[in-house]
């Protein structure tokens, strides 16, 4: 008994974050976590000698044993469940030179013909996401007006999902080979994009990223491998400068070389010298914000004054933390008005504060760092970060005799980022920066965002005390 491509990526997800708010992991993978989705993984685990995820209303727990073997899919028949299909119907919705022919795509995912309903009432749902009727996509003659149509950018939607897509499948956190499954997934992602080979592209440009520019992001570092994948065949580029050979670029030319012939694809030029601006942007190195950062959280834990407000009481002035809730008792994250309900700040005093002791990883650019910590901690004030690093320089593996902090705080730009073997019970948390414009809507997404991850912090560290009790 094995797990399909899907359950796999979810039980990735909880055995390394430790806990996750069922609600934002459905959000996330875009489909629906049944309790028969969790029976099935809980099997496959105590099967493989391991603990179970626990669940809560709210949350998705584990506390077992960690196994990078867990991961792998042996099995060489293809689980084609509707999550599955669904992403691949999608890829060649968003990504395809043509609209999806579902006899065609049956016999490429290997079904009988009684699988084409299916098919076609999967598409029909996608369709629906993006307020497109089926019949107005079966007649329509160009794909991209008829996004157009509906307020949608397809160039933007292409590039947004592919990076998804790609960050999702391409970062493994285990060691081995690809699968049957992983494999078979790849091979219908090339024929949608006519490219001989991602993981290719992928490992050549990420070396050469690393070793020559001052890229440290990991979705930067997708959104540059993105952009390649969708443009590198351009020929129509309007740009008179032509990139000359030098001793300085002779490894990008190297690096191009390889690619055009393993692709047999003569790259544009004009292109390839767009490209090498886009990867040399001038930036500095990271290394001396966060030092600066670090000092200035020794300096305020010297003072033992961090995240502390004086307030004004009756009995005069007082300290204590300023947190923010939301005026309800129980919050359903998904409801559309949540952004329109009060938010109450309240002052808890100094000695009913508990801090937790967090080491904060960020996955932004250079000049993101500073800006991007500041305006999240401003919030986050019931933490007691014990250090701040850059996920490009981070170990990647948490081990269980880890005694530094008790979580850990991942502040990205993308929601797909499960790249830390997590051998602990250190529970990771990830922080989305948001793409909100205005001041105001920037920050109603953080302290939606910080409410929800304090209360799964503070949740965790509940369900990690009651487990200790009863394991006594």
């Amino acid at each position: 008994m094995g797990l399909d491509f899907n359950e796999s990526d979810i039980l990735k997800d909880i055995l390394n974050f430790k806990i996750v708010n069922r609600k934002k992991l459905e959000e996330k993978y875009g489909f629906k976590i049944i309790d028969r989705m969790i029976k099935h993984i809980n099997e496959f685990l105590c099967k493989n000698d391991n603990g179970i995820i626990h669940k809560s209303k709210n949350y998705l727990y584990y506390f077992g044993k960690y196994y990078e073997s867990l991961f792998k899919i042996n099995d060489r028949d293809i689980n084609m469940r509707m999550s599955f299909r669904r992403e691949l119907i999608t890829l060649i919705l968003l990504l395809g030179k043509e609209k999806l022919n579902i006899y065609k795509f049956n016999k490429q995912i290997r079904r009988n013909e009684q699988n084409t309903k299916n098919i076609q009432n999967d598409l029909k749902q996608i369709l629906k996401t993006y307020n497109i009727k089926h019949l107005e996509y079966i007649r329509t003659a160009n794909i991209e007006k008829l996004f157009k149509n509906k307020n949608y950018d397809l160039k933007e939607l292409r590039e947004n999902y592919l990076r998804e897509i790609l960050m999702r499948r391409m970062e493994k956190i285990y060691i081995g080979k690809s699968t049957y499954q992983e494999n078979f997934y790849f091979k219908i992602l090339q024929e949608i994009l006519e490219i001989k080979n991602i993981k290719y592209i992928k490992r050549l440009l990420f070396l050469y990223i690393d070793q020559f520019t001052d890229i440290i992001s990991m979705y930067e570092k997708y959104s540059i491998l993105t952009y390649f994948i969708l443009n590198m065949k351009s020929t129509d580029i309007k740009f008179k400068y032509r990139l000359k050979k030098t001793d300085e670029n002779k490894e990008f030319f190297i690096m191009m070389d390889k690619i055009s012939k393993r692709e047999k694809l003569k790259i544009d030029c004009k292109f390839m010298t767009l490209f090498y601006k886009k990867l040399h942007r001038k930036k500095r190195k990271p290394e001396k914000i966060l030092s600066e950062i670090n000092k200035a959280i020794m300096i305020e834990k010297n003072q033992e004054t961090f995240g502390i407000k004086k307030v004004e009481t009756r009995k005069g002035k007082e300290e204590g933390v300023e947190v923010y809730s939301i005026a309800e008792t129980s919050v359903n994250f998904e409801n559309k008005d949540l952004l329109n309900k009060k938010l109450l700040k309240k002052y808890i005093h100094l000695d009913e504060t508990v801090k937790i002791r967090t080491l904060v990883l960020v996955d932004v650019e250079e000049n993101q760092i500073l800006k991007s910590f500041n305006k999240v901690m401003k919030f986050f004030n019931f933490l007691e970060v014990v250090k701040v690093e850059h996920l490009n320089n981070f170990k990647k593996v948490i081990t269980k005799n880890n005694t530094g902090y008790e979580q850990v705080l991942i502040i990205s730009n993308s929601k797909f980022l499960n790249t830390i073997r997590n051998f602990s019970d250190i529970p990771i948390f990830n922080f989305v920066l948001g793409k909100e414009k205005g001041t105001l809507q920037s920050r109603i997404n953080i302290l939606k965002q910080m409410i929800y991850l304090r209360r799964m912090m503070f949740q965790y560290l509940e369900f990690k005390k009651d487990r200790k009790i009863i394991h006594k």
